[in-house]
């Protein structure tokens, strides 16, 4: 009798975690959109540059700062219950946070025509210290972790395959 493979298929473990970053992107770039809103920031253009970040209430500071480290949380939560090994397990870390501020600008370019282009600036960071670049800048390292996370996940799940 053939012995059966457990779990998910590298392809479709990705495919899963994708839907998951789209889900954080989205949820993400609506928040930005509320906040934008309350700072009465125009909708139709301009990132949250120093400026704008300068003049925001602690208290807005800290709750994107707390928004923010939630969205890691829960990116490090399913690395640890999905991943089978601990190469999967930083792989699917590094790819969801990878995927996250991908489709976080995405979605924030469909919800609001910003950015207009990559080399905008905003801040791409509240933790622990406001962070300011060039769009192109957080795309470019997503990217990289995505490929990196990409190379670990497979290579957990062939360390799984030879056991």
């Amino acid at each position: 009798m053939a012995r059966r493979a457990r779990g998910m298929t590298v392809l479709s473990y990705l495919i899963s975690l994708t839907a998951l970053c789209i889900a954080l992107g989205y949820v993400d770039a609506v928040a930005t959109f509320y906040v934008r809103g309350m700072l009465q920031v125009s909708q139709e253009g301009g990132g949250f540059a120093q400026a704008v970040t300068e003049a925001m209430p602690p208290r807005i500071i800290a709750l994107e700062q707390t928004r923010q480290a939630s969205i890691l949380l829960a990116l490090v939560a399913v690395a640890v219950v999905a991943g089978r090994n601990l190469h999967q397990q930083f792989g699917t870390a590094l790819f969801g946070l990878g995927g996250w501020i991908i489709f976080r600008y995405a979605a924030i370019r469909t919800i609001t025509d910003w950015p207009t282009s990559l080399t905008d600036v905003d801040t791409v960071l509240y933790l622990p210290e406001a962070v300011y670049a060039p769009l192109w800048m957080p795309i470019v390292i997503a990217l990289g972790l995505s490929a990196v996370g990409v190379t670990l996940v497979r290579a957990g799940a062939l360390a799984l395959k030879r056991k």
